[in-house]
Formats: C-alpha cells, structure tokens, sequence
C-alpha cells in the first residue's frame, strides 16, 4: 500500500516557517522567495485538507494541528538526516568540532592538548569558544564539552572534570579579614561572581547564606573574575583544577579552609551515533583517558587549595557534597559555565 506523504517542497518549507516564525527568514534558509515559500505552505495545506499556520499581520502562527504536524515532521527530517549521515559516513573533509567555552579551553584542554596532538596529529580540529551552548544534536558541533548535570536529551554525556570550591583573595584583602568568621570577613569584601557560579553552595556550607557583602562585581568569563580578584578587587570563590598557578604563585591564598564539593560536572558530550566517526571516537577516548590520569594520581597531587598559613584558617572541616543554587542575582549577563 502506497503511504500518503505529501511533497518535500511543502514539508520543507513547513519546517522552516515553523521554526523561523515568518517567511522572510524561511525564505533565506531556503534559498528562495517569500512568495514561493508561502506559495509552497498554501499548497501543502490544501493537500493535507489541515489549516496548518494562522496569518497575522506580524507573521505567521502555528495552529493547534499545526504545533503536532511540526514535532513528527521534525523527527522525521531528523531521522531522515541521521540516515544519510550514517550511509554517507563522516564528512572528512572538515575538520572535528567541538564547542566550548573559553574558560574550560584555557584553563583545562589547553594544558593537555599537545598530548592530543602528538597522539593524533592528522585530526584537524576547530575548537568553537562559546558560551552559547551549541545545538550539538542538530549538527551545530560534533562535541561539546558542557558544564551542568547530565542528562541531556539525545546525547551521550560523560563527566570528566568535577569540582570543589573555596573563597579566594589576594594577600591585601587577606590582611584586613584575617581572623574573622566567613560571615563578618564576607561582609567587608566585594563578591566576585561569575555566571551561574557555587558561592550560594559555599555560603550555606558555611554558615554565611545571609551575609550582606559590601558589593557586588559580576563576570561572563571567570578568568577575568580571577583578575579583579588578584588585583585585590574582592573574594572570589576558587575551582579545584582552575586555580593552581594562582595559588601556588601567590597571587591568591585561601582564607578558609572549608572546600564544598559540587554536583555539577563538566561533560563531554555528544550523539551516540557520532561515535561511528574514528576522529569523535579518538577525542572521546583521548579525554577520558585524560580523567584516569586525573584520578588516579589525585591522592599524590598537590592539593589545589592552600591556606597561607595557620592563622587564616577560619574553618577546618571540610563540607558535605552541595549542589549549586541559584546563580547570581546581581549578574547582567546570561552566559553559562559549559557550552
């Protein structure tokens, strides 16, 4: 029995208003004119007797059959693209891409990636710095390395980094809280706050979730919170696997010696059916190997938080495993910690 399916021409520009939300844009993602994508929308409806879009005078709406036409019509040129991918192959002719952000790529894969690179000098690879995260299932990069908490919906997603978090500041701003608790020190310093940041964790960990501190300053990227914080600005809270050369310089000490280890990880994330590429299989092994490394010589490594010395140590006991709260109330930005 023949099915009944209506013609490509109308299903794809159905899919493109549906998604773009006026025809100027279907239109330029088609690569044809208004008039033919409205023409094509007019015909596909007449084929399937349905009323799919409601004109209005600032576009076009989707109607009730229409909003359900669009979910199996987009699962259906989903499928339709994964099989051609998959009869295809991988497309070699590009090079691998994976998104991120630029904090994760500084501070974490550029230190490692010369290990990647004399493993597999012939994988060309385009490092996206991002903090938009990218559509990783619809093509947008082949991975993405991606802070939060798994899962995430028709992607594979491994941890491979995870984090404990204390306050750090420069040896000035020490000296004029030393010997107070988190609470009173906290309530003399400017917070410095990154986008979607642990100090919430921290602060309740520590008995301070109310202190009032005398200002705010809030980043997009964390390296530049690092920066105000070494240039005695204000307290900002430190990353375990982040901080080293700072603290081991100098440049910015510990006050506190309560570390909260947090719930959200970063991950390496990526389609399943991506692993059928040799260059995304290579990446994923390469970083996981990478976090083996990490954890088997975590008992012999130096620690990463180091309290300048006895007299700065406000509190001794480390904290019971908190997640990140909230985010930051003061923030003007909406970047996120993992692409």
């Amino acid at each position: 029995m023949m099915r009944r399916i209506p013609t490509l021409r109308g299903l794809q520009a159905f899919e493109a208003v549906a998604r773009a939300g006026n025809l100027a844009a279907a239109a330029n993602t088609l690569a044809i004119t208004a008039s033919a994508v409205s023409h094509r929308i007019r015909g596909l409806e007449e084929e399937l007797g349905v009323r799919l879009f409601v004109r209005e005078p600032k576009g076009l709406s989707l109607t009730a059959a229409g909003r359900r036409y669009r979910t199996g019509v987009e699962d259906a040129f989903d499928l339709l693209a994964r099989a051609t991918a998959d009869l295809a192959g991988p497309d070699l002719s590009r090079p691998l891409t994976v998104s991120l952000t630029s904090e994760i790529g500084i501070r974490w894969l550029m230190p490692r990636f010369p290990r990647f690179r004399a493993a597999y000098p012939d994988i060309d690879i385009a490092l996206l710095a991002t903090y938009q995260l990218a559509d990783v299932a619809a093509g947008e990069a082949d991975m993405a390395l991606r802070y939060g908490k798994a899962p995430w919906p028709g992607l594979e997603a491994e941890p491979f980094l995870s984090f404990k978090v204390s306050p750090l500041c420069s040896p000035q701003v020490m000296e004029t809280i030393r010997g107070l608790h988190p609470a009173a020190a906290l309530s003399r310093c400017t917070l410095i706050r990154e986008d979607n940041n642990d100090w919430d964790a921290w602060l309740a960990a520590a008995g301070a979730d109310d202190v009032e501190p005398a200002g705010h300053m809030s980043f997009a990227d964390y390296s530049m919170g690092l920066a105000a914080a070494i240039a005695g600005q204000g307290m900002i809270l430190g990353y375990s696997g982040y901080i080293q050369a700072e603290v081991a310089s100098g440049a910015l000490v510990q006050p506190f010696e309560l570390t909260v280890p947090v719930e959200k990880a970063y991950y390496l994330v990526y389609p399943e059916a991506r692993l059928s590429d040799d260059r995304v299989r290579a990446f994923r092994d390469w970083v996981m190997s990478e976090r083996r490394v990490e954890v088997e010589s975590a008992e012999v490594a130096v620690p990463d938080f180091q309290a300048p010395d006895p007299a700065g140590i406000l509190n001794s006991k480390s904290a019971p495993k908190a997640d990140r709260r909230g985010g930051n109330r003061t923030s003007k930005t909406s970047a996120t910690r993992g692409s």
